[in-house]
C-alpha cells in the first residue's frame, strides 16, 4: 500500500471534505482517505501503480477541487 499527501486549497468546509472523501473512496484501488480541513490536505492510501495518482488528481479536478502532491 502506498500513501499520497495532497494539498487542496479550495477545501474550506466539512461539506468539502465529505465530497472529496466520497468521490475518492469510489475510485478503484483507494483504501482510505483522510482529510484535514485546517491544513487543507488529504492523505490517500491506495494500492496500485503510478497511474492511480493521475486518476486521483483528475477525479479531484473534475469535482472542483484541484490538488497538488505534497512531498
Amino acid at each position: 500500500m502506498e500513501t499520497l499527501k495532497l494539498s487542496i486549497p479550495s477545501m474550506k468546509c466539512m461539506g468539502c471534505t465529505s465530497t472529496i472523501e466520497n468521490h475518492l473512496t469510489k475510485v478503484g484501488g483507494i483504501v482510505e482517505v483522510k482529510t484535514d480541513i485546517e491544513s487543507r490536505t488529504a492523505i490517500v492510501s491506495y494500492n496500485g501503480g503510478a497511474s492511480i495518482k493521475n486518476l486521483i488528481l483528475n477525479t479531484l479536478k473534475g469535482i472542483g477541487y484541484p490538488a497538488e502532491v505534497v512531498d
